[in-house]
């Protein structure tokens, strides 16, 4: 199996902020003190963690100087005016607080994708109790610093979402899910309010498919399946006329002697099958083979052609259909030679 980075692909040469260094230090602390999150996932006052966004930090400094200001010019109003917003920034603390407590993470899934594309990790939550939530949002740590992209909904009453978090797959194999936040800046973007969660989730990332493979190769034995009957060229039987039939295909000889009309049935021969043989595209690079291999695979299901595939260690029989070929591309995907 292949690992994956899930970090930038220099992180030691990246300028980390004082934000991620705190980051990356709580979240290695509750690695170390809770391990990974098991779901499902309900927060609580234990779970979430309130500080002032740097809009919140800003207005408090603009607040400070005021009441100083107040207080230099022995200005009442000016007074008054600062301790009552400061009295409202402390309410909203408790309102995010409030919008995050009770929300449960019931569970993660995630589709296999192409190497090249974005994985789409899905996490389904849950509003369980009988009161909005507001612009609750999942998005990836900055401790982490992937790239990646992530989403925010409002949650009705007893309400289920699905909030979606997409990361660059840029390798085969496993990608695992790295740490994410759940958080919300209810109501005034003051605080946030934020809880980790550490899960044990991954998305299978099958080889990127080449854009210009060899053709395929008809090396099989053509014994799959059966024959396409209908419009063709090989006589496969009779049959009873049907209203719609061609005259050109009435059987006059069999109908004059059964005093019946028959009607005959072509059938198309079936296609070859193909061998998908890791040991017949010679000395090229393992990559280059992979990706040829699931070009091939994906070609041969376009057009409805069975095969078979063969690599080191395993093979798999002739077939056909979307299990087969998620059977396939999954070989390749965690080829290891």
């Amino acid at each position: 199996m292949v690992s994956l980075a899930t970090t930038a692909s220099n992180p030691s040469k990246r300028r980390v902020t004082p934000s991620q260094r705190f980051d990356r230090w709580l979240l290695e602390r509750i690695r170390r003190r809770r391990g990974v999150t098991q779901l499902p996932r309900t927060f609580e006052y234990r779970h979430i963690f309130v500080l002032p966004s740097t809009f919140g930090v800003g207005f408090g400094i603009v607040l400070g100087l005021t009441a100083v200001g107040g207080l230099n010019f022995n200005n009442n109003m000016a007074l008054l005016l600062a301790f009552t917003l400061i009295s409202i920034t402390l309410m909203t603390m408790f309102l995010a607080y409030r919008n995050q407590v009770g929300i449960c993470v019931l569970g993660i899934g995630a589709e296999p994708v192409f190497a090249g594309e974005q994985a789409e990790f899905q996490v389904l939550a849950q509003n369980s109790e009988l009161r909005n939530r507001y612009a609750i949002s999942v998005k990836w740590s900055t401790a982490v610093g992937n790239g990646g992209s992530g989403d925010c909904q409002d949650f009705a009453p007893e309400e289920t979402r699905k909030l979606k978090l997409r990361l660059p797959a840029r390798q085969r194999g496993y990608l695992e899910m790295p740490p994410f936040v759940v958080e919300n800046r209810f109501p005034f973007g003051l605080f946030k309010a934020w809880s980790v969660v550490i899960p044990q989730a991954r998305c299978l990332v099958y080889p990127q498919p080449a854009h210009n493979p060899p053709p395929l190769p008809r090396t099989g034995r053509g014994d799959y399946g059966t024959s396409n009957k209908g419009d063709g060229e090989h006589f496969h039987g009779l049959r009873e006329y049907q209203p719609g039939d061609p005259l050109k295909r009435v059987a006059w000889r069999a109908s004059a002697r059964h005093r019946k009309l028959y009607t005959r049935e072509m059938e198309a021969p079936r296609e070859e099958a193909c061998e998908f043989n890791w040991y017949l595209l010679g000395g090229r690079d393992s990559e280059e083979k992979l990706s040829i291999l699931a070009a091939w695979i994906l070609r041969a299901e376009h057009h409805q052609i069975p095969y078979s595939l063969e690599m080191p260690g395993d093979a798999l029989p002739t077939g056909l259909g979307e299990s087969h070929r998620d059977a396939c591309l999954k070989v390749l995907a965690l080829f290891h030679g």
